[in-house]
């Protein structure tokens, strides 16, 4: 999915992952924060802010266990 459709996913409650993800890598949006597999969260503008090259907007996908 585009990066368009993953943060609408995201914003769902949905778990995506990338690509470029390891397969334990996913991330999801509470409240507006980005929530890590790890437990670790940043702001929206953040993560966006390190992932604005030409393939951050495709290959999005939900995360399967």
């Amino acid at each position: 999915m585009t990066k368009k459709e993953a943060i609408i996913a995201m914003k769902e409650g949905k778990l995506l992952t990338h690509k470029y993800f390891s397969k334990e890598e996913w991330v999801t949006i509470i409240d507006g924060q980005i929530h890590f597999e790890d437990g670790v969260s940043c702001s929206e503008e953040e993560f966006w802010k390190y992932r604005t090259d030409w393939w951050w907007n495709d290959d999005w996908k939900l995360f399967e266990y």
